[in-house]
């Protein structure tokens, strides 16, 4: 934690140099240098003209630090605070741009987890506070090749790769920090080791297919990671043996509105399906080798939009997101769940980059699941629910901090302890 803490303040340093050398060619006034500092997209600028070098010949860095600080005042384990950090880095190359492979690219994730987890530590619920959260490491998560064909109409994908990067995934939910609104209980609590999903990545294929701009097609096969997080420190360490499971998720999109001439409001609907053979598919009896499964909805879409004058502001307004999925209750820990939620941007006067959001997700427990709660002596709940209140206030283009409430009923759904209030506040910078 103390090294990513000292890293952030040396960034800032080497970014305030380069706007300052930017600068140059005007007044070179430390004051024009804070003011360009403000307005780039990323707080590291063009690396003395090195960025846009390299992008030119198809090669792109990105890295972003987030961390987060939470406080539970009541209920769950204990009161408390602890931090929560992520060092997120990598590159992407376009391959057609570097060598002249036409559709070829490849890409690369790192991740360098720091701190406690909130959940674990104070709460002791599944839908995990911070989804930032893991085992404190330097770790490669994804590693791919993807090849584009047909006017990139069709694009394959091979590697160490996640499922949440491209399944399951919701727009307007991206604003909240709990993670049930990003990779939710029904696949992080049924898949063996919770997935091939953030900060593990497994190997696996993907192939897409967008047939049109409003209809798209995903599939993936994942081998998953059953080694641990504690002991597949580095992300290379891969159990190909007879017991690993494999997991085949299959997704539909039709997205509406937003289009030119369109005068419909901009949403998705997507409908997905996924199954796991081999050992440990069963998630209440690994042993068995049953295969097991389950099924989701996922819909997006623009509710209000903002107008200045008489021109639409495409991403200002209010938008709804909304999620249900089940799984057969006599194989899985959580047979149901349900999100929903509400995002306005540029609600605040004159802060037209800022958000607010308020949503709930709900994770039923199985009949299965219950039944080895009360082995355990505990009074099992039928459900355990967060209700999240959020507000991202965007600093710069690079920079934002979001105050964040999270009320958790039911915390593990084991009736062993009380409902849970905890506050935190997100601070993260792209570089």
């Amino acid at each position: 934690m103390r090294r990513q803490a000292l890293l952030f303040p040396l960034i800032i340093l080497l970014a305030f140099v380069d706007a300052y050398a930017s600068r140059q060619s005007d007044s070179g006034s430390t004051q024009n240098a804070s003011v360009e500092l403000f307005q780039r997209q990323n707080v590291t600028g063009e690396w003395f003209n090195g960025r846009p070098f390299l992008e030119v010949r198809g090669v792109e860095f990105f890295g972003e630090f987030t961390c987060d600080v939470w406080g539970n005042t009541q209920g769950g384990l204990r009161t408390g605070s602890v931090y929560t950090g992520l060092l997120t880095f990598g590159a992407d190359v376009d391959l057609e741009k570097l060598v002249g492979w036409d559709g070829g690219s490849l890409g690369t994730t790192w991740l360098w987890l720091s701190g406690r987890d909130a959940s674990e530590d104070l709460v002791g619920n599944f839908l995990t506070v911070s989804n930032i959260s893991g085992f404190n490491t330097l770790r490669m998560m994804e590693l791919w090749f993807q090849q584009d064909f047909f006017e990139d109409k069709v694009s394959f994908r091979l590697g160490n790769i996640t499922a949440d990067s491209e399944f399951l995934v919701s727009d307007y939910g991206g604003l909240f920090i709990n993670a049930e609104f990003g990779w939710p209980a029904l696949t992080s609590m049924n898949m063996a080791s919770g997935g091939a999903a953030f900060p593990v990545g497994g190997l696996g294929a993907r192939l897409a297919y967008q047939p049109t701009d409003s209809l798209g097609f995903r599939s993936g096969v994942f081998l998953i990671d059953l080694i641990p997080q504690n002991i597949n420190r580095a992300g290379f360490r891969w159990d190909l043996n007879a017991k690993q499971a494999v997991t085949w998720m299959n997704e539909v999109c039709f997205s509406h509105g937003g289009g030119e001439g369109s005068r419909g409001l901009p949403g998705f609907v997507k409908a997905g399906m996924w199954l796991q053979t081999g050992a440990e598919a069963n998630a209440l009896d690994p042993a068995s080798g049953v295969p097991n499964s389950g099924f989701y909805l996922l819909a997006d879409q623009r509710l209000l939009a903002e107008h200045h004058g008489k021109e639409t502001v495409n991403d200002e307004g209010l938008g709804g997101f909304a999620g249900i999925g089940f799984a057969p209750p006599n194989r899985n820990a959580v047979d149901f769940y349900l999100n929903l939620g509400l995002t306005y941007k540029g609600l605040v006067p004159n802060r037209d980059d800022d958000a607010f959001g308020v949503s709930f997700g709900l994770a039923s427990l199985s009949r299965g699941a219950d039944d080895s709660l009360r082995e355990e002596g505990l009074s099992p709940q039928a459900a355990e629910m967060v209700l999240e209140v959020t507000y991202q206030c965007v600093l710069a283009p690079w920079c934002f901090v979001q105050p964040d409430l999270q009320y958790i009923i039911n915390p593990g759904a084991a009736g062993n302890s009380g409902n849970a209030l905890v506050l935190g506040v997100r601070f993260s910078a792209v570089f």
